[in-house]
């Protein structure tokens, strides 16, 4: 909820200062009272010496030297370079700057290939039909928009139109926050229903706010400065059974998506939009990465910029390329250098009532000199999807409106699309 903090009316005239500058003078008038040594310390007999004594001892020059030379004495501690810093330079993915030619370049630099919409027998799965009716999604959307009692100090609102007017600072619940709680009650509802249905045999652990960094060299781009993904999404949901990884397209599809093209984006460099940075670890983060666990999905929000917003393709490739490196992840969390077989990771990302869905499924983790390696990933998207109208963070929402239960259905089809629908 927003909420505007109590601030009482100020009103300051010539009597209010006449009054100020006569309680100021009389408290100038007032004599501290002087500093008397406690009783408890005369009868340790500790020597009590006068602050200003220092500056008319004779001996003044001596004792400035015992001081330095007792500094100088004392152990200096040593700047050292810290134990993962590298000197190497690196490219660095941190989800903070957006990508300029949006799902082309993503897939470019993911090497994959584009598929609009979830496959229809994922969409039409018997076990993705649950028993979650409306009013639950609304309650969970609520529990995020209105219900939560966090008091923090919102972001200064930005008018587009009367840029020089400045609003009122409102007190609430930070949009991202909100959107995490969303998140949180939809994904609950996901596998309670699963569970009641017996649909979702396996159990998931979830993790929160878990750190993620993944490290990428060679190629036609990062053969001499290598790429760091990183990002910390708030929910990652991961399983002891591999049946949550495993592939939605079979080696058929797999060869026939090989053949075609990957997008061509130039005069655009691919690598434009990444910072660069000196290497600090290039080893794998990942929560539970010494479990025998595997990552199922990724759930995470941002919050658009008032003055500068990211449009829906940019917003997709930023999901596209946070799952990927879930899939690296998860390909190379045993130290494996080499991909046995494909493996598929979800990735849902909720900006401004809108769920962008990306099932990242990784067939390679070859990258040649040339760029030329036959094999090429596959991903499915489903962009921007409308789940419901958001309010201004700056006003209050009373009522759901305008929830889309499809792209609800979608969600869960998502996130219980387990097995390869097509077999071939």
């Amino acid at each position: 909820m927003v909420f505007r903090k109590y601030r009482a009316v100020k009103q300051w005239g010539k009597m209010d200062t006449r009054i100020f500058k006569e309680i100021y003078n009389s408290r100038n008038k007032r004599k501290m009272p002087a500093f008397e040594v406690p009783e408890a310390v005369k009868a340790l007999g500790v020597p009590v010496f006068d602050s200003n004594e220092i500056f008319t001892l004779s001996n003044r020059k001596n004792l400035v030297e015992q001081a330095r030379e007792q500094v100088e004495n004392e152990i200096r501690f040593t700047e050292e370079q810290h134990p993962l810093q590298k000197n190497h330079p690196a490219y660095i993915f941190e989800g903070a700057e957006p990508m300029s030619d949006g799902i082309a370049q993503a897939a470019l630099l993911t090497r994959s290939v584009v598929r609009n919409g979830l496959p229809d027998t994922i969409l039409h799965n018997s076990a993705a039909k649950l028993e979650i009716d409306e009013e639950m999604v609304r309650d969970a959307i609520l529990h995020g928009e209105r219900y939560n009692p966090t008091l923090q100090k919102l972001p200064a609102r930005f008018d587009p139109v009367m840029f020089w007017v400045r609003h009122i600072r409102l007190h609430g619940t930070p949009v991202v926050k909100r959107n995490n709680i969303i998140l949180n009650n939809l994904l609950r509802h996901v596998i309670l229903g699963g569970r009641r249905t017996q649909t979702l045999e396996h159990s998931l652990q979830v993790n929160r706010d878990a750190p993620l960094s993944v490290y990428l060299s060679g190629g036609q781009y990062f053969s001499k400065t290598p790429l760091v993904l990183r990002a910390q999404p708030h929910l990652t949901v991961q399983s002891p059974d591999s049946v949550v990884t495993m592939p939605w397209a079979g080696p058929i599809d797999i060869e026939t998506a090989s053949t075609e093209p990957l997008p061509d984006i130039y005069p655009i460099s691919p690598i434009i939009d990444f910072e660069t940075d000196t290497l600090y670890n290039d080893d794998l983060l990942l929560n539970r990465s010494q479990q025998q666990t595997h990552v199922h999905s990724l759930l995470w929000s941002r919050e658009q910029d008032q003055k500068y917003p990211w449009t829906s393709e940019q917003n997709m490739a930023n999901a596209i390329l946070t799952t990927y490196a879930a899939a690296i992840a998860e390909a190379t969390r045993n130290g494996t250098t080499e991909l046995k077989k494909p493996v598929l990771v979800r990735g849902v990302q909720l900006v401004n009532g809108r769920l962008d869905l990306v099932a990242m499924q990784l067939n390679t983790l070859k990258l040649t000199e040339q760029g030329e390696n036959t094999e090429k990933n596959i991903v499915w998207i489903e962009k921007g999807l409308r789940l419901y109208k958001p309010k201004p963070y700056y006003e209050q929402m009373e009522v759901v409106e305008k929830l889309d239960m499809n792209v609800f259905h979608k969600f869960v089809a998502l996130m219980l699309g387990f097995g390869a629908p097509h077999v071939h």
